[in-house]
């Protein structure tokens, strides 16, 4: 039965933080699964096995019911990882040779929810245009927006900020922002409710108006403000952004 769990969306790292909760999970096909439960999202349950070494994610939707796990359903979860994970070189091999295969099996659905029960989202460039993501800001205005991980600030054009309800930029004070070109222009600083990307938003963060396009054929600049609070890689292979919670 242990096998079986293997369908579930394996995720490789140390867990070491406070909380978890014993817990057995019933599936809707009738098995039933006793882990640690760390983490619950609305998309998904994370757990985890052998003390934080392996940690899984299953989404809700394969999910009947979830409760305490008994003393006894402990102690025959702890004899079946025993013989399942084993201590022998040739497991141990295993094991390190497994996570390339298992993830090409595993259903892409649940892959990104185990990476969203984590913080982490693969975000594909908007268009094909390498660095473009989509982003929602103050939760209801779509943006086209330029990574830039030189920028101190979440950059907005006079156009997106008239559709934020940032009309009138007499009074505010003047700044100098650094746009994509390398150009410098007038920009007028500003604090957005929040900026969302693939599901990771953040709130009330720094950002500025700028006079000047931010780019050609983009809305603006996504920059530190909204960045700081992720590992921040961009992958030139897969055309993506990826950004993990710090």
């Amino acid at each position: 039965m242990i096998k079986n769990i293997l369908v579930l969306s394996l995720i490789f790292f140390t867990f070491h933080g406070p909380g978890a909760v014993a817990g057995t999970i019933e599936l809707k096909n009738g098995e039933i699964i006793t882990a640690d439960i760390i983490k619950e999202t609305e998309e998904a349950v994370v757990i985890s096995r052998q003390n934080g070494k392996f940690i899984y994610s299953i989404v809700k939707e394969r999910i009947k019911n979830i409760r305490k796990s008994t003393l006894e359903e402990r102690d025959r979860q702890k004899k079946k990882e025993a013989r399942f994970y084993g201590t022998g070189k040739e497991k141990e091999k295993s094991r390190q040779e497994r996570p390339e295969e298992h993830y090409k099996e595993r259903n892409k659905k649940e892959i990104i929810a185990a990476r969203k029960a984590r913080g982490i989202a693969k975000i594909e460039f908007s268009k094909n245009r390498f660095g473009v993501v989509d982003a929602r800001l103050n939760g209801e205005v779509a943006a086209s927006l330029m990574v830039d991980t030189g920028a101190s600030l979440v950059v907005v054009s006079k156009e997106t900020a008239g559709k934020l309800g940032f009309e009138e930029t007499a009074r505010m004070r003047e700044i100098t922002v650094l746009l994509a070109d390398g150009s410098k222009a007038k920009a007028f600083p500003i604090t957005l409710d929040s900026v969302e990307v693939d599901g990771l938003e953040i709130e009330n963060v720094k950002g500025a108006i700028s006079e000047k396009s931010p780019g050609q054929g983009i809305d603006g600049l996504l920059g530190m403000s909204f960045l700081r609070y992720f590992h921040v890689r961009l992958d030139t292979k897969e055309n993506c952004l990826i950004l993990e919670r710090n």
